[in-house]
Parts: C-alpha cells; structure tokens; sequence
C-alpha cells in the first residue's frame, strides 16, 4: 500500500503564505509559486481569503453546473493538510504553519496537562460536552499568532477575520447569514487584509452526503453571495478555498469490536474518526486484530513513521504533538469512519473527511478580480 505524504509545496500552508509575503509579513514556510508569480503583476493593494469549510474539489464538482461563479474561476488544485479536517486546515491556513508546528491535529486530542481528551476548538471533554475546559486549551497549549495579527504588525497594512459562528441567532446551526455578508462587505472595504470564514457546506455534508439537493441549495446560495461580494469590491483580490474535501462513508461503533478494545490503554481513539490516533498497550494483539478487521479500509502508520514522513508538516514540532499522536494511527483509505461510544448513537455522519482519500485531501483554489 502507497503510504500517504504531505507535499511541501501545494498546501494551505504554501498559500497562506505567499499572502502574507504579498503584505510584507517574512513568510514561515515555502510560498505558493503559481499565486507569487499572480501577485506579481496584480494591481490589486488588497486581498480576501474566502473559505467555504468542507468546499472542496470534489463537492464543487458534484455541483459545479449550479455554481458558475466559483466553478469558471478556479485557478488551480491545492492539497488539504494531513489530516484533512476543520482543526488541523484552518489553523494551517490561519497561521501560515503546518500542523505539527501549531500543535493542531483535529478534533479530539489528549492533554496530558489537564489529563483529558478534549475537543480542540470548543474546548470540552470528548465524552461529555457539557464538561468545558477553562482557560481553553486554545489560549494556553495551542495558543498561535494569526496572519491578519502579523499583517496588522508591520504597520503598513490593516487586517481583520470574520466567522460565520458569530452569527449564530438559533439552535441547529442557524445563521443569520446576510448580516454575516453585509458586515463582510464593511470589513472588505476598510481593510488591506479580511479572512471570512464560512461554517457550510461543511455542517450540512456530514448530515446530508455531497450529492444531496440540500448542498447544492447552500452552494448555490454562496456562489449568489460571493459574487454580489466580489462585484461590490473591484478593487481587492478575492482568493476562494476549502478548508479539505468530504467523502460520503459508513460510521463504525469501535464498541462492536471488544476484543480490540482491550489491546488499547484507553477505551477510544482520538483526532477524527478517519485519522483515529490510538495509545496501545498490547501492541502485538492489536496488529493482529487491525489486520482482522481494518486494514482493507485504514492505512497504519506507527508514531515513528508520521513524525519522521513529515505526515503533519515540516519545521519545529510543537510540545504538544509528541504526546497526542498514539503508539499507532489508522488513516482511512476506504469509506469507514469510527466513532467510539457505549452506546450506539441515534444518527449517524453520512460523510465525513479527515482521511487519506484524494476526495478529502484536493481543494480548489478560486481567484476573482485579477
């Protein structure tokens, strides 16, 4: 089996980037050479990263008759980072730093400063959401610097971000998403720099799959908003992206696996379902059973061989990713996703990301304005 690589020069990473070098920032890895020779010869002053979460390649070309906006302005194909999910790529994209240098590897990671695994960005206990961890861990184990605070450093240039999550007006995700747009449009025209982020697709791919008429709605709704965006702001350079793909996929219980559960030190994985991280405790029965009963669907990879194959980045690794990466990982090639609970839930994910599949690793990368 091909095992999985992360290339050093066609990433989120790459991107982020060459945006910053553009805004006079000293760039943190390698720029991105097809958007440096592009900003080179623009006349634009101003940029706009627009990031639609879970948007990637192949769910703009499941739908791509209905979004003619976006899809007649792709600019190229870029790569995720591993894995391939909201945590780890936003924060990649965010800081300009891979993964293994943000210590931000995905949804779930162990702690062994607060003894806990804790969902990263709302900083809660994995088994039990009601339990929130104060001070977050984002404001002390994973505490970064972001691109629009080193844009705002130089002095030359002003930046801003804005999250659809802040608009939030229900339960369910619910969204004032017009407001989100017109503020967006304000921070546009008053700012070098402005990030907006977008919380859809990517809530409603894991309820609904990527070729459901629900996505395509929102899509076409986004392609309508991006462009009245981009039309209402000729002079800035707008860059539109994802954040990872999704691959539509069967949820596992690993509680249906007892036997295997007993060669853990913990009773779960942790990361994401589709790059599930596992502390073990007898190694040679948990070989034994992985062959059993996963390895025609999950590619292992030992801790060894993630931090020396570069599979979380490139630079200094952060304090934190030695512990939370398990004895053993299981990478998802095929279309199972793990979950991990006593008992079974009463809905389950029909897709997901965060595995080694090109359908979650390849993203677009759109350009308006140029």
């Amino acid at each position: 089996m091909k095992k999985i690589s992360l290339d050093k020069e066609n990433t989120l990473v790459n991107l982020a980037n060459s945006v910053i070098k553009f805004f006079d920032v000293t760039p943190l890895n390698d720029t991105y050479k097809p958007l440096d020779e592009l900003l080179k010869v623009t006349k634009k002053e101003k940029i706009a990263i627009v990031l639609f979460d879970g948007a990637g390649k192949i769910v703009l070309d499941t739908h791509k008759d209905y979004i003619p906006f976006i899809y007649n302005h792709i600019f190229t194909t870029l790569k995720s980072v591993y894995p391939p999910t909201t945590v780890a790529a936003t924060t990649a994209l965010t800081t300009a730093l891979y993964p293994i240098q943000t210590g931000y590897l995905g949804w779930t990671q162990y702690f062994k400063t607060r003894k806990a695994f804790i969902n990263v960005f709302p900083s809660t206990d994995k088994f039990d959401h009601n339990i929130k961890f104060n001070p977050p861990v984002q404001e002390t184990e994973l505490k970064v610097e972001y691109i629009w605070d080193l844009i705002n450093k130089t002095y030359k240039h002003n930046a801003y971000r804005i999250y659809t999550f802040d608009y939030r007006i229900g339960k369910n995700f619910e969204t004032d998403y017009e407001k989100f747009f017109a503020d967006a449009d304000k921070l546009v025209k008053t700012h070098d720099f402005v990030y907006i982020y977008t919380e859809n697709p990517d809530h409603l791919l894991h309820e609904e799959g990527i070729e459901s008429l629900v996505i395509r709605d929102n899509l076409i709704y986004l392609n309508n908003k991006l462009e009245e965006l981009v039309k209402n702001n000729p002079d800035t350079l707008f860059l539109l992206t994802a954040d990872h793909g999704f691959k539509n996929i069967k949820e596992i219980n690993l509680y249906n696996f007892p036997d295997f559960l007993e060669t853990l030190k913990y009773k779960n994985f942790s990361i994401e379902g589709r790059f599930a991280t596992f502390f073990v405790k007898d190694e040679k029965n948990f070989l034994k059973l992985y062959k059993k009963y996963f390895e025609k669907d999950f590619e292992i990879l030992s801790k060894k061989e993630i931090l020396d194959n570069h599979i979380f980045g490139y630079g200094k690794e952060r304090e934190n990713v030695n512990y939370n990466i398990g004895d053993y990982t299981l990478v998802a090639t095929g279309d199972i996703s793990f979950y991990d609970l006593e008992k079974p839930r009463d809905y389950n994910f029909v897709a997901n990301h965060a595995g080694g599949t090109p359908e979650e690793t390849d993203i677009y990368l759109c350009v308006f304005n140029k």
